[in-house]
């Protein structure tokens, strides 16, 4: 990776992933710019702030960092090697452990739709907890056993939800719950292909919320970002939204076709 992809200067935004020492974590979307980059995996940043307030970083933690660049957004997990004051400037240094992924908020077609979902929110306890049985090999099946029911204790309630746009990068829904931005839900609805249907489920993270008013009916309207989502999956849901298009293509054409043939009938029976 060139050192010149990363800038003096470019805003971050930094959230809290993984806790050292397993505290809760913090589901708030903290404010970084960069100071200095070694082109590889060493990143110097300003100490993170939030509504004005200084944010105190604890060693070993890890974040997802948001880097926007001039011209560019790249996403990547980095933990927390070093804290110190340099001058009047709180610093922190971070070392990226996965590579810099580019990601162009307007890379993935939206594609209109209307589908039943289900979705429940996700706490922070629950994301530790899953985080912590991700990264730990146990030494028996009966502690990972002890480790999944707890994690079940975790799980909140399913609700329903009408899914109104969906894409490579997320989805907007329609619920009855006020879910407040940066909180991780975790949405659950039907891929239906030209040969399956695929019941689809992942985690995405709250970036919009907006009260919606239809026919004396109020809504919340939710805008997500599908969130640490593995390429296989949105793949599929790439997949699925051109498919879908393709299909309503050749409908609308088919439909055209139809309707100009019973024209040119009616023209010749005149």
């Amino acid at each position: 990776m060139q050192k010149t992809v990363i800038n003096i200067g470019d805003r971050i935004d930094m959230t809290h992933v993984k806790s050292s020492v397993r505290r809760k974590l913090s589901e708030d979307t903290y404010a970084s710019s960069v100071i200095d980059y070694d082109g590889r995996r060493a990143l110097r940043i300003s100490a993170p702030m939030f509504e004005s307030r200084l944010i105190p970083v604890e060693l070993q933690d890890e974040y997802e960092l948001c880097i926007f660049t001039s011209t560019e957004l790249y996403k990547t997990r980095a933990k927390i090697v070093r804290r110190f004051r340099e001058g009047k400037v709180f610093v922190v240094d971070v070392e990226l452990i996965t590579p810099l992924e580019k990601f162009q908020r307007r890379q993935f077609f939206r594609l209109d739709c209307t589908l039943k979902m289900r979705y429940r929110t996700v706490s922070s306890e629950e994301r530790a907890l899953r985080d912590f049985i991700r990264t730990h090999e146990f030494e028996d099946a009966e502690t990972m056993e002890m480790y999944l029911t707890k994690l079940e204790s975790y799980l909140g309630n399913w609700e329903r939800g009408m899914l109104t746009d969906i894409s490579g990068g997320g989805v907007r829904f329609q619920c009855s719950q006020k879910i407040e931005p940066n909180r991780i839900v975790e949405v659950s609805f039907p891929l239906k292909f030209e040969d399956r249907t695929v019941s689809f489920c992942c985690m995405a993270k709250v970036v919009a919320v907006a009260d919606i008013s239809f026919e004396g009916m109020r809504e919340i309207e939710l805008r997500c970002e599908f969130f640490e989502m593995e390429k296989e999956k949105q793949e599929l849901v790439v997949k699925y939204v051109f498919e879908e298009q393709r299909r309503r293509i050749k409908n609308r054409w088919g439909w055209q076709q139809e309707t100009q043939t019973e024209m040119q009938q009616e023209e010749q029976e005149d």
